[in-house]
């Protein structure tokens, strides 16, 4: 699985280049155990613990290709394990929308440059003045590289790139001091310069005009007025020999952007508003063929001395001596004697027997004193204790 492969990976350098597996020859993150100790809060977010933090709330990501694939990686995490996967078919630059549990939007906006950036938060932040729009609880911004190809020539473009960054800034903060929003920036990922395949972009997009675009961006406020920052540098700069063309990652690098996202939504949103669970009507799980069933087989036991209902039956078929009435007597006669009332018996009663002669009393008394010591002098040790534990359990 995951874990032990991202192990053996960090630990001992070993890896399996299997091309059957849906990440193909990449690596995977595993993440390794927290000591109690060390009060560390960080720890893998699964599905479940997602739909307490995100349930019935509202997500949207606005930014480039880059931005999209944390979205993927947010998606996959959340139940929809096929969200992202290589398909050259579908269309790249678009608008994608997923309402995850039934309950919770999860969009994402393409928006490669910061001046579509900016326009579409500024829609978002003019909506939410409507008393009948709601704002998005999570909106998370990422960009630069698309500027830095496309729109970072001149001076000109600079100046107005920054304007529009300082713009961008106070948007950012405007959703959420007016609106309630926690509004996430995510720091482009490291560029491996020798895999761009096109001559424009080595030529204005390597790893250090990126840096130097970060930086851009600090600069201009966009890190200080976010809730919460993604370094994108931080999980990508390790592995950026996996980079095929240069600015993409095998899909599931990005799970430990998502990842990290996740980790912060403890203190980005408040607590989920849990709803009261309704118990399900009386009655409503009841199915009366079944109960029906269980009084006839009630009845099979009480009526037949059979706790089994009528396998005891069937294995006297077999061995003789063992009838369920049979042993419903011998189990249950000790405590009837005690109680002073009458139990069934194991036959027909063969009535009562004639009162001997004057003459032979003594004989009868003689024989029955013979009969009682007799029986007295055959019962072993094991059966007088195991008399003795039943006349106490019955005291």
């Amino acid at each position: 699985d995951e874990s032990s492969r991202g192990m053996a990976y960090r630990d001992f350098g070993v890896a399996s280049y299997g091309t059957c597996a849906p990440h193909g020859n990449s690596y995977v993150w595993a993440w390794r155990e927290q000591l109690a100790r060390t009060h560390c809060r960080f720890s893998h977010r699964s599905e479940g613990k997602l739909k307490q933090s995100l349930n019935r709330r509202e997500t949207v990501f606005i930014g480039d290709s880059m931005t999209r694939y944390v979205y993927h990686a947010s998606v996959r995490a959340m139940g929809i394990n096929e969200s992202g996967d290589y398909d050259a078919t579908g269309p790249k630059h678009a608008d994608i929308s997923n309402t995850l549990w039934g309950t919770t939007p999860f969009n994402f906006k393409w928006a490669p440059l910061a001046v579509d950036q900016l326009r579409i938060l500024k829609d978002i932040n003019r909506n939410a003045e409507g008393s009948d729009f709601r704002p998005p609880d999570l909106i998370l911004l990422g960009g630069g590289a698309w500027d830095r190809l496309h729109v970072y020539a001149t001076d000109e473009d600079r100046q107005s790139h920054a304007a529009t960054l300082r713009e961008l800034g106070r948007e950012m903060q405007k959703a959420q001091m007016e609106y309630g929003a926690a509004v996430v920036w995510f720091i482009p990922t490291t560029i491996n310069s020798q895999a761009l395949n096109t001559e424009e972009k080595r030529d204005h997009m390597r790893e250090e005009d990126m840096e130097a675009m970060r930086a851009v961006y600090a600069r201009n406020g966009i890190l200080s007025s976010s809730s919460f920052v993604i370094d994108g540098p931080a999980f990508t700069s390790s592995r950026v020999v996996e980079s095929y063309d240069g600015v993409h990652y095998p899909i599931r690098v990005y799970d430990a952007g998502a990842q990290i996202l996740f980790n912060a939504l403890d203190w980005l949103l408040p607590p989920a508003i849990v709803e009261p669970a309704t118990p399900p009507r009386v009655g409503k799980m009841a199915n009366p063929n079944l109960g029906l069933m269980m009084l006839i087989l009630v009845l099979i036991g009480l009526v037949g001395f059979d706790g089994f209902l009528g396998f005891s039956y069937l294995a006297s078929l077999f061995v003789k001596g063992v009838m369920p009435r049979d042993l419903y007597v011998e189990a249950f006669s000790a405590l009837h004697k005690k109680l002073g009332i009458a139990g069934p018996s194991r036959g027909p009663s063969p009535g009562p027997m004639p009162e001997p002669s004057g003459e032979d009393q003594p004989r009868v008394r003689s024989r029955k004193k013979k009969a009682a010591t007799s029986a007295n002098t055959k019962k072993s040790p094991r059966n007088r204790n195991v008399d003795e534990e039943i006349a106490a359990l019955l005291t």
